[in-house]
């Protein structure tokens, strides 16, 4: 038997296609769990064309609601071809019924618990329309992902790694929860050394005469040299404070560089951000997402508190950390100010990087109910729900000024002038990494 897993790609206009490109986990996992008879390819879009003559027994495609409807007819022309077609993913599980007009079979949640059976009903002639697992999947039975399936030369040279599932938090515009589960399922710290034993060497990144004489240019150098650079895909990191300080205390031993996500709190658990800092960490990805209580409130994060929010970014940037902020707009307590207040902010607290999107009410969230509900939703095309769109009528501005302002949070954040103040002025914080990274979305903010 032999499966191909696509990871769709929607065609892009030139001045959305952004420059770097992350690999993936999701299909990875999904081949590994994939029973050792049957032989397995992926197919990344975005880098490779899809051959639908290609003699296969099964299709599994997986998207995001952006990517739906491409991955909609991919499904399509393969099953003109007489082979079966799985989805799976956030997007199928909240529209289960959508799916099924496009495909055979869908995956509703999590796949690991479900796939091996709609394998070895495949095999006997009876894929089921619908598979659901009973329960969310125990992390720690989780086997290591077949990465080997990937081409790296197509990805930002890092690694991926899960360390945990779930998020407790009930933000209304996330689906990321409904499909994880609203509380932390942590992999056992000794699956994760194990894995990590698979990506990097457990000893120092070179000599320390070599390192030391790249660190006179960056004492980031060796690290991007070698290539120990890791990306932690987890919602919250942080979000079980025993948990994370193991994890910090492991990640210290491989001497690499990370990222990932974890909420602003942590810049007031001093225990907890100088394990961060003692880590390698570079880069801490916080969802500021408003200055007004009475949206952080509305959507559920009523937990951020705005007056704080330049003393964090202190507290966390004296910990030689960076910071990668994210700000939602549209929300029903922004008016047109609400642009000129993040790029203020973004550059008087010098923040590493920093994006702004459109709230995307995705299809199944809390938001996307309650807009329908008040009639404000007014486009169904699924690829206009890629933060970069407005899909719904705002309350305090027109939906023009809400994506002309957008953008141009973009450009004057991604400025010459911005990425100086920000970046080149001393005290420097990371300043090869994030000038490199920075000056990437200004060429991509010069095509608008």
């Amino acid at each position: 038997m032999k499966i191909l897993l696509i990871s769709p790609e929607r065609e892009r206009k030139k001045e959305e296609a952004f420059l770097f490109r992350l690999s993936f986990l999701n299909l990875p996992y999904i081949a590994a769990i994939t029973p050792p008879s049957v032989e397995v390819n992926i197919v990344d879009e975005a880098f490779e064309k899809i051959n639908f003559e290609e003699k296969v027994d099964l299709v599994g495609v997986t998207a995001q609601t952006p990517v739906a409807p491409r991955a909609y007819q991919i499904a399509e022309e393969f099953k003109k071809r007489g082979v079966p077609v799985v989805m799976g993913g956030v997007h199928a599980s909240m529209l289960p019924q959508e799916a099924l007009q496009h495909v055979d079979a869908v995956v509703v949640g999590e796949a690991e618990e479900v796939w091996p059976d709609l394998i070895e009903d495949l095999r006997r002639g009876q894929m089921r329309r619908i598979y659901a697992g009973n329960e969310f999947v125990n992390p720690s039975t989780l086997p290591l992902p077949r990465r080997e399936l990937l081409n790296e030369r197509f990805y930002f040279p890092l690694k991926l790694l899960e360390t945990t599932r779930g998020c407790p938090h009930h933000c209304d515009f996330c689906g990321v929860s409904k499909f994880f589960g609203f509380r932390y399922r942590n992999r056992p710290i000794s699956e994760i050394e194990r894995e990590l034993k698979t990506l990097f060497q457990k000893e120092p990144v070179m000599n320390p005469v070599f390192k030391k004489i790249l660190s006179l240019f960056s004492k980031d150098l060796p690290y991007f040299l070698k290539r120990r650079l890791l990306y932690i895909i987890d919602s919250n990191i942080a979000g079980n404070r025993r948990f994370c300080l193991e994890l910090l205390s492991l990640l210290k031993e491989f001497d690499l560089l990370w990222y990932g996500h974890a909420p602003i709190s942590i810049a007031f658990d001093q225990k907890l951000l100088k394990g961060f800092a003692q880590s390698g960490c570079i880069a801490i990805n916080i969802g500021f997402e408003s200055f007004s209580t009475k949206n952080l409130n509305a959507m559920g994060k009523g937990f951020n508190q705005p007056s704080r929010y330049a003393e964090a970014v202190k507290r966390i940037h004296d910990q030689g950390i960076g910071i990668m902020g994210t700000f939602i707009v549209g929300l029903d307590d922004d008016d047109s100010g609400v642009f000129q207040r993040i790029i203020d902010f973004c550059i008087d607290s010098k923040l590493d990087w920093a994006l702004t999107f459109i709230m995307a009410p995705y299809p199944g969230t809390d938001s996307f109910l309650r807009l329908e509900k008040e009639g404000r939703i007014f486009c169904k095309d699924w690829e206009k729900y890629d933060s970069l769109n407005a899909v719904y009528q705002p309350l305090r501005m027109s939906v023009e000024e809400l994506e002309k302002g957008m953008r141009r949070a973009w450009k004057d954040v991604f400025s010459t002038s911005s990425i100086y103040r920000r970046i080149l002025k001393r005290p420097w914080i990371h300043p090869l990494f994030y000038l490199a990274m920075n000056w990437q979305f200004h060429k991509l903010t010069r095509k608008w």
